[in-house]
């Protein structure tokens, strides 16, 4: 229960305890004061205000870390709901949503020498059982976000980009390079009580040369990529048509191996309608059916 609402109380109680206890005297101008059975009206607040001091509520999406007088930070976290707990303890709740932080102007540094300015999305969450390092580094969550997560991803992604020239760090070796960085990033957080669920690069900035320089590159190689794919399309229709030339000579040739003399007899018997063919004024034919007859 907070502060105020525990002053609130009390003060209600006082109030209660002298205008219940307030009458007036018979010449109706002056007032007195005694005890009465109406005073046990004025105990509720002071009651509710007691329990305070030995009940917690911890509130939906946050945890409590507990802090005693006596024994300082506790390393076991309360879930939301009522707990009990003694006057000599304080319950601090943290949220334990996923928080986002956009941080602009990260510089890193190149395995080249070359600087590039990038801007990135963290997503983090505070680890339930783990909230009470948070406390005992930042206290709260504002401390927590203005002290290590711009701090950490800058240092996760300049230990990995020293290992990059700067093409690579601005080019395809981009997402290696961010899947490296998550992984030290996430092993910062975890020292720290934080869950690390996302790094994002939304922008990177090395200067006009470099990025006219790595466009230029990136021209070059897809020419030489095109130039390829139609150099490998070129030789793949050529075997094609290599391919079917040969089939087509095996083919006749086949063919050619088949038709023996007796099979060309027989199709020709097959087709022949029993008329021979003959030429203007003479009586005989030009073939001689005898011979293909087998006679």
């Amino acid at each position: 229960m907070g502060l105020l609402l525990k002053i609130i109380l009390l003060v209600i109680a006082v109030v209660l305890f002298f205008v219940l206890g307030t009458y007036k005297k018979e010449n109706g101008y002056e007032y007195g004061f005694k005890f009465n059975k109406k005073h046990f009206l004025a105990l509720i607040p002071v009651i509710v205000w007691a329990s305070t001091l030995f009940v917690a509520i911890v509130p939906a999406n946050t945890v409590g870390v507990k802090y005693s007088r006596l024994n300082g930070t506790s390393n076991k976290t309360l879930d939301e709901g009522i707990h009990l707990i003694t006057p000599m303890d304080k319950v601090y709740e943290i949220d334990t949503t996923v928080q986002e932080r956009t941080v602009k102007n990260v510089s890193v540094q190149t395995q080249d020498a070359q600087f590039v300015k990038m801007e990135i999305n963290v997503k983090y969450q505070v680890s339930k059982d783990n909230a009470f390092k948070v406390y005992k580094g930042y206290k709260s969550l504002d401390n927590l976000n203005k002290n290590i997560i711009a701090n950490y991803s800058q240092e996760a992604l300049n230990e990995v980009c020293t290992n990059y020239n700067v093409i690579d760090v601005l080019g395809e070796k981009r997402t290696e390079i961010l899947n490296k960085a998550t992984e030290i990033l996430n092993r910062k957080f975890e020292n720290e009580g934080v869950t690390l669920k996302a790094l994002v690069l939304k922008d990177t900035d090395a200067g006009d040369e470099i990025e006219t320089a790595i466009k230029n590159e990136a021209v070059a190689k897809k020419e030489v990529e095109t130039a390829e794919q139609k150099k490998q399309k070129a030789q793949k229709e050529a075997e094609t048509k290599i391919i079917e030339a040969q089939g087509e000579a095996e083919a006749n040739a086949a063919k050619s191996s088949q038709l023996t003399d007796q099979i060309l007899k027989e199709k020709f018997i097959d087709k022949w309608n029993g008329e021979l063919p003959k030429v203007s004024g003479q009586s005989e034919s030009l073939f001689d059916i005898s011979s293909i007859l087998g006679k």
